[in-house]
């Protein structure tokens, strides 16, 4: 498992409390107990939670985690010469830090309980599906995003009960969830990024790379039970996932979705690959809760403010709010600079992976009136073709199958 955050003093024990309080977790003790600095036996107080994490140490171990990440640090050095300004100032950052940090502190807890894990998602669904309305300013994307997680997180509770995980597990559920922000990238503009997400939804868990057999999915030996997913090329699979995803939530209007809160945890982005996913939904289902919380009541609010039309014009300023700021020129500047490294990280990823389907397992050969050649491996059916001198001459060949 990921090491923990530093033990020493800090403040913010408060703003963490509150965050907890959206969730309805506030007055959970189970979970309060396991959070750092309360000790057991004792009732938690808002200052207590967190207080035994220094925030300094634990902006040093996100950094620490995103410079392991060779995109991420392509992107960083891109950006340092870029005309891309920085929107962060201390106060946003403030709240950010304190975000990512309870998302660290929940997951590091849930992830090694699995009776906690089933007890915090149960409470934290509920809450969710108890609040009047909290689908309405969602759109289609948020909303399936949400059942998918929903379902996933149903069988991590199911699975970590028994001791038992089929080794299928997530061979076909994890790919869907990557097309639904595939599709979402797309209706923003943001195809380099969506043909990224592509490479990475067709290679499966438990899928082999050239050279090496295909493992299926597993639980950790140890009482925590973690799911663990085999991806092929499993570090080149997760640095690209990163970045791509990071890429993706540009485009949110809040600030803990667009700068990918829900992965810079660093109980997340430091996991071993095999547990990456494992970590990403836990703390990512946290985050959809309080996302999904805030925004019903922002709608709640604009409906009650607004005349006669109240709730169809809220919901409609509510499902703009995302394409408005994709359109935004800073956005997609960045969504440019930032799709174009994953594309290029995502055709190496293919290349080595030898991933070309029907292609390469039905070893196709065509011809056609402007060129006939075989098509080898790393001819692409989805992303777009190396350079002209990268690639592989061939001699001209009839149609064969």
């Amino acid at each position: 498992p990921p090491p923990p955050p530093a033990p020493t003093p800090a403040g913010g024990g408060e703003l963490l409390f509150s965050l907890l309080g959206e969730l309805r977790l506030d007055s959970h003790e189970p979970l309060l107990r396991e959070l750092p600095s309360v000790a057991p036996g004792t009732t938690p107080c808002p200052a207590d939670v967190g207080a035994a994490v220094d925030l300094r140490a634990f902006v040093g171990a996100v950094g620490a985690s995103a410079a392991a990440n060779p995109l991420l640090c392509i992107l960083a050095e891109r950006l340092s010469s870029s005309a891309v300004p920085s929107e962060l100032d201390d106060e946003s950052a403030y709240q950010l830090v304190h975000h990512c940090l309870l998302l660290d502190l929940v997951t590091r807890a849930l992830a090694a309980d699995p009776e906690l894990a089933a007890a915090v998602y149960a409470r934290a669904r509920g809450t969710v599906h108890a609040t009047e309305g909290w689908w309405r300013p969602l759109g289609i994307f948020e909303l399936a995003k949400l059942k998918t997680v929903e379902m996933t997180l149903e069988r991590f509770v199911e699975h970590r009960r028994a001791g038992n995980l089929p080794a299928n597990f997530g061979h076909i559920g994890l790919p869907f969830n990557i097309l639904e922000a595939v599709m979402q990238d797309l209706k923003l503009g943001f195809f380099t990024n969506a043909a990224a997400g592509l490479a990475l939804s067709l290679a499966s868990p438990g899928m082999g790379s050239a050279g090496a057999p295909g493992r299926g999915a597993t639980l950790s030996g140890d009482r925590r039970r973690a799911v663990r997913m085999h991806m092929p090329l499993a570090r080149q699979w997760r640095d690209l996932y990163v970045s791509w995803n990071l890429a993706f939530t540009t485009a949110y209007p809040d600030l803990p979705t667009r700068y990918g809160a829900p992965l810079l945890a660093p109980c997340v982005l430091g996991a071993p690959p095999e547990e990456f996913m494992f970590h990403r939904v836990l703390a990512l289902h946290t985050h959809m809760c309080l996302y999904v919380l805030r925004r019903s009541s922002e709608h709640a609010a604009r409906a009650d403010e607004a005349q006669p039309t109240a709730a169809a014009a809220a919901a409609a300023v509510a499902s703009s709010e995302v394409a408005q700021l994709a359109s935004d020129e800073r956005r997609r500047t960045l969504a440019a600079l930032w799709g174009d490294i994953n594309l290029d990280a995502a055709w190496r990823y293919e290349r080595r992976l030898r991933l070309a389907p029907l292609v390469w397992a039905a070893r196709l050969r065509f011809s056609s009136g402007m060129a006939a050649r075989r098509v080898p491996y790393p001819a692409s059916l989805i992303l777009p073709p190396p350079a002209r001198a990268e690639r592989p001459r061939t001699k001209a060949r009839g149609l064969r199958l």
